[in-house]
């Protein structure tokens, strides 16, 4: 038993040396080349895959986490662009706003302005009231006009010490006298607001002859001097008969944003001199040829 347990080791031991220099010298061991390469072959192709295979699960994971990486730099690129541009059109939007309030403070010179922001909206009253940041300390009163450069907003009802209230013109209670700018009519009538819609407003007590037409621009009055005149309130878009037919009532787009006030001016003050001497300039310039 001994003797066959040698001779067996004896003959591995033979093979495993002839293996050795077939592989490394093949031309000497013609048939055991071949009996190599036909164990060793499929040996070698199955450990070449499988590290072909690891090789690839490993750059396939870092070529992943460097996407990864350059997916999370783009985003926050791509945020701070976001960013970037809204803060640049935050800023072009007010510094829109505030050349057009430069320009009509400039345009308006008998006015006494005073540059005003909304802070906040009253709730119930149907979102009719506005909060304003500037108050008694700052001169401000009950009935002084709020407007922007685009046309008026609403009337002060409440003031504090460093706040206000104002009504805005669409509100149910809101009265303004109003006339036709064009001159060949000067139509005077009394503005009132329909609630919650804000999109138009309506003009009343227009008389059945009065000259009041779609495309006509309405201000301010003046008459009884509660208001300064030559305010702008918008534009009529259509004009009907009320139920007796005696008046006419007029459909006006309002020419201000009355949904969401931001910058705004409270009317102190108004040099009635200073805006007639303007209105006798502006028609006689009118009346030349």
């Amino acid at each position: 038993m001994k003797k066959q347990q040698f001779v067996t080791t004896l003959a591995v031991l033979g093979l495993c040396a002839c293996m050795v220099l077939a592989v490394h010298q093949r031309w000497r061991f013609p048939l055991v080349n071949a009996v190599v390469n036909t164990v060793l072959l499929p040996v070698n192709a199955v450990v070449r895959q499988f590290s072909d295979a690891v090789s690839s699960f490993r750059d396939s994971q870092r070529l992943n986490a460097t996407l990864q990486e350059e997916n999370r730099r783009l985003k926050k690129e791509l945020d701070n662009l976001r960013s970037a541009e809204y803060r640049l059109m935050l800023l072009e939007t007010e510094n829109k706003e505030l050349q057009a309030m430069a320009g009509y403070k400039q345009q308006r010179d008998e006015l006494t302005l005073l540059p005003a922001r909304v802070i906040g909206v009253s709730l119930g009253d149907l979102h009719e009231f506005f909060f304003l940041d500037k108050g008694d300390a700052d001169g401000v009163h009950p009935d002084m006009v709020v407007t922007t450069s685009e046309g008026v907003v609403g009337v002060v009802d409440q003031v504090y010490r460093h706040y206000s209230r104002f009504m805005l013109i669409s509100a149910n209670q809101s009265r303004m006298g109003v006339k036709v700018l064009r001159r060949e009519s000067r139509a005077v009538g009394v503005l009132t607001g329909l609630g919650p819609n804000r999109s138009l407003l309506q003009a009343e007590y227009f008389g059945r002859d009065d000259d009041v037409r779609p495309g006509d621009m309405l201000v301010t009055s003046g008459i009884g001097g509660k208001y300064p005149a030559g305010l702008c309130i918008g534009t009529v878009s259509a004009v009907d008969a009320d139920v007796t037919g005696l008046q006419k009532l007029a459909q006006v787009e309002p020419a201000a944003d009355l949904s969401h006030p931001d910058r705004v001016f409270v009317i102190l003050q108004e040099d009635v001199k200073r805006r007639i001497e303007k209105e006798i300039a502006e028609e006689a310039g009118e009346a030349k040829p």
